[in-house]
């Protein structure tokens, strides 16, 4: 950069705009918290510097000062800077290799456990865009439908942990059996936590929700009403339309017509009424979006 010369207020200037200076990154909304705090601390560390420089400067006779001397110090105090930023671009880059690696690691844990309970694996896929749209449709704005769509394919992961035996069972499930299965969300929830990536917190809470219903009789904490996150509400609904229209080891796939049917004979039962209200606003382009992605698959 070229720089140029500077008097009285100039070092005020250049100290006022590295601490206020924004540090753009192309990480997305999953990148790890601690990042963050470390660019606050490099560039409290960079702020300081430059404070010690303007009174070293204001404790001499400025006047008296060659101009080559003030213009090396503030270029000096402009090569911190791009150092600063050029630090922070490589943490950008190691952080979003290092989250990247774990999520492939997480969703491919994910596609293992659905394919336990699903031969094609496709229920995911068709189920995570349904959360996403119907999202959509109850006004959550695009960041919020995209992470959803992005979490809720690891809504079942737990299910990595429950015996074939039970999870295959083409009959009734006795009572023993039934109390292992509920366990799915937990052992989701426990697989995921922990974590300081917004994609898996996320996903986190809907592995824990999704089969909690609006008045309190879901599984595994009873919650009720709002007590539910919004993510395990949709999830939960978009879960049950495809499961009910896909073919099972113990029935046959359910009409579109039928499925629907069922959700509303669930409104305000096992399902958020204005969850419902979203879902039968656009059922006609869920069906089409579904149909789209089983001839693609």
């Amino acid at each position: 950069m070229e720089v140029q010369n500077f008097t009285g207020n100039k070092m005020d200037v250049l100290v006022e705009k590295l601490t206020s200076s924004k540090i753009e990154s192309e990480s997305s909304n999953d990148f790890i918290d601690v990042a963050n705090i470390e660019k606050k601390d490099l560039q409290a560390q960079l702020f300081r510097y430059a404070q010690d420089i303007q009174k070293l400067l204001a404790a001499q006779d400025i006047a008296a000062l060659h101009e080559s001397q003030k213009n090396a110090a503030y270029k000096q105090l402009e090569r911190f800077n791009q150092d600063f930023m050029l630090l922070m671009a490589q943490k950008d880059a190691s952080y979003k290799a290092l989250e990247s690696s774990h999520l492939d690691t997480i969703r491919r844990l994910a596609t293992a456990a659905e394919f336990k309970d699903d031969d094609t694996g496709v229920h995911i896929v068709r189920m995570s865009r349904i959360s996403s749209m119907i999202a959509h449709a109850y006004g959550q704005d695009k960041i919020y439908c995209d992470l959803l769509e992005q979490a809720s394919p690891m809504h079942d992961i737990g299910k990595i942990g429950i015996p074939d035996s039970v999870l295959k069972k083409p009959g009734k499930l006795t009572e023993e059996e039934w109390v292992c299965m509920k366990k799915h969300p937990e052992y989701g929830a426990n697989i995921l936590s922990g974590s300081e990536v917004p994609l898996l917190q996320m996903a986190e809470e809907v592995a824990l929700s999704h089969h909690e219903k609006f008045d309190g009789s879901g599984y595994p904490s009873n919650l009720k009403g709002d007590q539910i996150p919004l993510s395990g509400r949709i999830v939960g609904l978009a879960d049950f339309f495809d499961a009910l229209t896909m073919d099972r080891c113990y029935r046959k796939a359910f009409s579109d017509e039928k499925a629907i049917a069922m959700v509303k004979e669930n409104n305000g039962t096992h399902f958020d009424p204005a969850v419902v209200k979203a879902f039968l606003s656009i059922s006609d382009e869920i069906i089409i979006e579904r149909n789209r992605i089983n001839e693609a698959s």
